[in-house]
Parts: structure tokens; sequence; C-alpha cells
């Protein structure tokens, strides 16, 4: 059984997409204040991800395909459909 993450370890935790495409670390979640869930994770970009948008990237929690202590995984689908809403950037 995995142990729940406490909210010091879920910041600064690293993210990436499954194919291994490093796209920075958890910045900031947003919270659903009626169900306490989390919606969405905003990701401060890493190096190359930072370099070609300049942005923060809004992962919503359906794009997510695991959290461990060690880093979070993502759908590889969150860059390239950020035009179409499913993950979107905003300015840093």
């Amino acid at each position: 059984m995995t142990s729940p993450l406490r909210k010091h370890s879920l910041f600064h935790l690293p993210v990436e997409t499954k194919s291994g495409q490093a796209l920075g670390h958890i910045d900031d979640i947003e919270l659903d204040p009626m169900t306490q869930q989390v919606l969405r994770y905003y990701v401060k970009s890493g190096h190359l991800v930072a370099a070609l948008l300049q942005k923060e990237l809004i992962v919503a929690a359906e794009q997510v395909l695991s959290i461990t202590e060690e880093k979070m995984v993502v759908d590889d689908l969150v860059l390239p459909q950020a035009d179409e809403g499913i993950a979107s950037a905003t300015s840093a």
C-alpha cells in the first residue's frame, strides 16, 4: 500500500511525461473546496520547456498517471494538446 503524500513533499516534486521528458516541478496546486481534491497542478518549467514556452504549465488531475515521493508522471499528450485546453500554459 502506498502512503499518502504530504504537502511539503508534493511541492517542488519533479514532473515528467510518460516518455521521460522533464517538464519542471510542481509549484502550486488548485483544490476543489467542496471535495477537497486536487483539480490542477501548476508546473514551473524546467530548462527546455522554459526556453520553448516561457510559461507555467497547468496539468489537469486527469492527466496525472502516477505520483510517488520521487516524481509525478503525466500523460505524453500534455504538451501537444496545450492549445486544445486539456493542458494550458499561462504567463508565469
